[in-house]
């Protein structure tokens, strides 16, 4: 994680890209900066924010600094502290009402309503807003080869190895989150991404679905990591509106 550097001028506005902020400047192209790889960011000169892009600093705990001409703190916007404690806990208290594990999962199925209609849009579907999930992994199953089913397999299961410890690193290990499987739920958010690329690939190289699976794992690694962070702060989210 690196700061991030405004420098400041009139028309300059920082807005929320999810899962990044856009830093946009008249007469230059605009700029992503993914907010998993901001530690904080400092603000010198004329800079306007929307607030859906403050907010998402202060949930994924970013502090903001904005200087004055001289270069003194002006003012500062503090990030939510302790964020792994906060949202383990917050889904520990969900867990413990009455109604808690359909509320979650409620919140699942409307994600993963999301992530298959990401899908849709992305082969150019016509219907893709109207198309049911169980539909489209039908279609899914009768399109794919034998090979790019297997690597759908294990895309699917690198995918939950690399998220248990992408949850135990943000406090969400098993055993505190019992009765949620989270890599399960994740992997099975997440793998819908690859499958735009599973439909086209070249079943001829390389050499075994193994090979492809982590090919085409290692070439998506990074954007794959961004849809967990942007993932886990959509279930921030939906946790706060619910306590």
């Amino acid at each position: 994680m690196r700061p991030l550097y405004i420098d400041g001028a009139p028309g300059c506005r920082v807005v929320l890209d999810e899962p990044a902020l856009r830093v946009v400047m008249p007469d230059k192209a605009d700029q992503l900066f993914p907010l998993s790889r901001i530690s904080r960011v400092v603000c010198n000169g004329v800079v306007d924010w929307s607030m859906s892009a403050l907010l998402a600093c202060a949930d994924t705990g970013i502090l903001i600094l904005f200087l004055e001409k001289n270069g003194e703190v002006r003012a500062r916007w503090l990030g939510r502290g302790e964020n792994k404690q906060v949202l383990t806990q917050r889904l520990a208290d969900l867990l413990d009402r009455v109604d808690g594990q359909q509320r979650y999962e409620n919140w699942y199925l409307a994600m993963e309503k999301l992530a298959a209609r990401s899908f849709a849009r992305r082969v150019h579907i016509e219907n893709w807003r109207e198309v049911p999930v169980n539909l489209l992994r039908k279609q899914l199953a009768l399109t794919f080869s034998d090979t790019a089913g297997e690597c759908a397999n294990i895309l699917q299961s690198l995918l939950y190895g690399e998220l248990l410890n992408w949850l135990d690193e943000n406090g969400l290990s098993h055993d505190v989150v019992g009765g949620l499987d989270l890599a399960t739920d994740f992997s099975n958010l997440l793998v819908w991404d690859f499958f735009p690329a599973l439909l086209t690939q070249d079943s001829s190289a390389p050499p075994t679905p193994l090979s492809q699976a982590g090919d085409l794992y290692q070439q998506q690694a990074d954007r794959t990591y961004l849809l967990f962070r942007s993932s886990l702060n959509k279930l921030h989210r939906f946790l706060l509106t619910v306590s």
